[in-house]
C-alpha cells in the first residue's frame, strides 16, 4: 500500500516488491491515482485499487476522505497481510491501531522509508515525530516494522528505549535498484553531476545550485524529479546564483528511464538534507558512477561501501567542490576498474536477486506469525549469534549493528536487529 501515485522512492520499492512476491502471493496495491509511479504494475499480475485523498495535501476532510476510503478498502479486500508504505498512511494507521479505532484480522506490517524525525528535519518537526514515535512503539499493539538498514531500527531502539521497541517484531529490508544495464556516454571533457529526486525541503536543491556555481565552468548540473520541470523552482534557482551558472543546469524533471540521465553523468550527486536509503543513490552504484553525498544521517553507510566517494560538509562548498574534481578525475584516470568495483558492491548488496531473497522470508515469516513464546526467545533468527532480551534488561545498552554489507542481510524476525 502506497499512497501517492507519483514516481518517487516508495512506488520504485513496492515494484521491487511485486516484482520480489508475485510468484508466491497474490497482490492488491492501493494507491491514489497513478500519476505515472505505478504504470508498470500493468506489466505484473498486481491488481492496483485507486483510493482518492492518499496524497498529501493541507485539507482534514481531503485525509479524512482518504483514510475512510483506504479503510473501506482494506476491509474489501479480506488480506492475510496488510503492508503499508506511504508515510502518511503509515502514522494514521498506526494511530487507529493504538487507539483500537481499526482493528485488523490479519498481520499488519510497517515499513520506515526513513525516521520520521532526526537530523536534518526541523527542529519542532523533529521533536513532535520523536515523541509521537516514542508514544505509538510504546503503546500500539505489536506490529511487524520494517527499517531499510541495521543504522535506522539501532536509532529507533535507542530513542524509543529498547526495551519498548523489543514489544514488536522488527524486521531490516534493504532497498534495491533494477535500471538494467546502461550504454556509456561517450568520453569527453565536460562533466555531468546528476541528481534525482522530486523537489522540496528534503532535498535541498540550493544546495546543488550553490555549489555548482564553485564547479569548474566545463561542469554541469542535470536536476531529474517531479517539480524540477516547474518554472516557479526554476526561478527560485535563478535568483540564488548567476545567469552563466544557471545555464549549466538541465531541468529534466520526472523521468519514466533513470538510465538516461545515468548514462550521461560522471557522478551522482545527492544534496538531501535526510535520507533512509535513497534509491537514487543505489542506481548510480548499479550504473558504476562516483556518488557525491552531502553529510545526512546514514551516508558515510553508503560511502563506507563505495570504492570511489565523498561526503561533503554544505558549510564550505568552495573547499568541497575542489574535493570533487579531483575525486572525478580519480574516476576517470581508471573508469573501468573503478566502474566494475562499483557495480559489484551493488550486485553483492542491492542488486533485486539479494532483495527478492530478503522480501521472501520476510513475507513468509510475517505470514506464518510465529506464537508468543517463539517472540520471547531475544534472538534473531538467520543472524550471526543471540542477542540479549532487553525486555529483561532495560538499561542495558542497545547492541551496535554489524555493517549490513551482505549478500542477503537478515530478516529480524523477532526481538531487535544486530
Amino acid at each position: 500500500m502506497g499512497g501517492d501515485g507519483r514516481p518517487s522512492g516508495v512506488p520504485r520499492h513496492i515494484l521491487h516488491l511485486v516484482a520480489a512476491l508475485e510468484s508466491e502471493f497474490r497482490i492488491e496495491v492501493i494507491s491514489d491515482q497513478d500519476r505515472g509511479g505505478y504504470s508498470a504494475l500493468a506489466q505484473t499480475s498486481a491488481r492496483h485499487r485507486v483510493v482518492n485523498g492518499l496524497t498529501n495535501r493541507l485539507s482534514l476532510s481531503h485525509h479524512w476522505r482518504g483514510i475512510r476510503g483506504l479503510l473501506r478498502a482494506l476491509k474489501e479486500a479480506r488480506a492475510d497481510v496488510i503492508w503499508a508504505h506511504s508515510r502518511l498512511q503509515v502514522l494514521l494507521l498506526r494511530i487507529l491501531l493504538t487507539l483500537r479505532i481499526w482493528r485488523p484480522n490479519c498481520p499488519v506490517v510497517f515499513t520506515h522509508h526513513g525516521l520520521p524525525y532526526g537530523r536534518g528535519y526541523h527542529p519542532v518537526v523533529h521533536n513532535i515525530c520523536k515523541r509521537l514515535e516514542q508514544a505509538l512503539v510504546a503503546c500500539s499493539p505489536p506490529q511487524n516494522l520494517v527499517f531499510l538498514n541495521h543504522r535506522m531500527a539501532g536509532t529507533m531502539a535507542h530513542d524509543t528505549h529498547a526495551v519498548q521497541l523489543a514489544r514488536h517484531r522488527v524486521h531490516i529490508l534493504p532497498n534495491c535498484s533494477d535500471i538494467g544495464p546502461i550504454v556509456r556516454k561517450d568520453a569527453s571533457n565536460s562533466r555531468t553531476l546528476v541528481m534525482t529526486g522530486r523537489t522540496g525541503r528534503q532535498k535541498d536543491y540550493d544546495v546543488a545550485a550553490l555549489l555548482l556555481e564553485y564547479l569548474p565552468a566545463h561542469f554541469h548540473l542535470n536536476l531529474c524529479g517531479p517539480g524540477t520541470q516547474l518554472p516557479a523552482f526554476q526561478a527560485h534557482l535563478a535568483a540564488l546564483v548567476p545567469a552563466d551558472v544557471m545555464a549549466r543546469i538541465t531541468f529534466s524533471g520526472p523521468l519514466p528511464d533513470a538510465r538516461v540521465p545515468l548514462s550521461q553523468a560522471d557522478a551522482y550527486l545527492l544534496t538531501s538534507r535526510y535520507e533512509g536509503t535513497p534509491i537514487g543513490a543505489l542506481e548510480a552504484f548499479e550504473a558504476g558512477l562516483p556518488i557525491i553525498l552531502r553529510n545526512f544521517e546514514g551516508a558515510d553507510d553508503l560511502i563506507a561501501k563505495h570504492p570511489c566517494s565523498l561526503m561533503f560538509d554544505s558549510r564550505d562548498l568552495r573547499a568541497e567542490a575542489d574535493r570533487i574534481v579531483a575525486l572525478i578525475d580519480r574516476y576517470h584516470r581508471n573508469e573501468d576498474t573503478f566502474r566494475h568495483a562499483i557495480q559489484d558492491v551493488w550486485k553483492n548488496t542491492w542488486s533485486p536477486e539479494i532483495f527478492g531473497q530478503n522480501a521472501l522470508r520476510l513475507m513468509r515469516s510475517v505470514v506464518k506469525q510465529p506464537s508468543d513464546q517463539a517472540a520471547r526467545t531475544g534472538y534473531i533468527r538467520d543472524a550471526q549469534g543471540p542477542h540479549p532480551d532487553h525486555r529483561k534488561t532495560p538499561d542495558a545498552p542497545f547492541p551496535i549493528p554489524q555493517p549490513s554489507y551482505t549478500a542477503a542481510a537478515p530478516s529480524a524476525e523477532n526481538g531487535l536487529p544486530r
